[in-house]
């Protein structure tokens, strides 16, 4: 049995780390083109379903046990994720100019729009669900690594990531994606476009992290819960 669940972690960890790529890859379009752009989508959607199966027990649970505020934010969150991420699915397919062209859904700009406003709130849902994870995630990462040197070089890159994060938010008028009033941002090359999208993301998680943590030193999640 405990085999079993290492091989399940590990593959739910696989599973993460490469939706997590392909997410950030996602909004270069502009560079990659509307073909792998496509082909991306597809393979995310896939991996969604494949992450929702391995994580069944979210939706079994949903009526289940009781809810402080911890859990309602996060159910709250990865609803909302998922209905963001179909919806921004969905509303591909008629506008596809490759993979679902020879259907001919004639998709107009409204749906356009919608696909872009859905798929940048995708992103934020993104990097609040994983901020939720990075308590987790850090002290497993402080267990593996007894070096004082190294974990201290990591909390200075986080801090670059952070800082390289507002600065993308500021140059791409990143808001303005979430509003519909831009369409995918235009970066001058693919490095500069990865970057951006990854610190968006990482910055993000970073502040829901930080804020969830001094919510709980001030046991402010027992208060709302009792």
């Amino acid at each position: 049995m405990k085999k079993k669940n290492n091989n399940k972690n590990k593959v739910k960890m696989i599973v993460d780390i490469l939706m997590l790529i392909l997410m950030v890859v996602e909004y270069s379009r502009i560079i990659t083109g509307s073909l792998v752009h496509e082909i991306i989508g597809i393979t995310l959607f896939v991996l969604f379903i494949i992450h929702n199966y391995l994580n069944i027990w979210f939706y079994r649970t949903l009526f289940k046990e009781k809810y402080n505020a911890k859990r309602i934010v996060s159910t709250i969150v990865n609803l909302s994720f998922l209905l963001c991420m179909l919806l921004t699915i969905i509303l591909g397919i008629p506008i596809s100019e490759k993979v679902f062209a020879s259907l001919n859904l004639n998709g107009n700009m409204t749906m356009r729009k919608l696909h872009t406003i859905f798929g940048y709130w995708s992103l934020v849902l993104l990097g609040i669900h994983l901020g939720l994870h990075f308590k987790m995630i850090f002290r497993s990462m402080d267990r593996k690594i007894d070096n004082l040197r190294i974990s201290r070089l990591i909390n200075i890159f986080k801090f670059i990531i952070c800082i390289y994060g507002i600065k993308a938010i500021i140059d791409t008028k990143f808001f303005l994606y979430l509003i519909g009033k831009s369409s995918f941002a235009i970066p001058t090359n693919i490095v500069i476009s990865l970057l951006n999208t990854f610190s968006i993301i990482f910055l993000i998680g970073m502040i829901t992290y930080k804020i969830e943590d001094r919510i709980e030193n001030r046991d402010l999640y027992k208060i709302l819960h009792d």
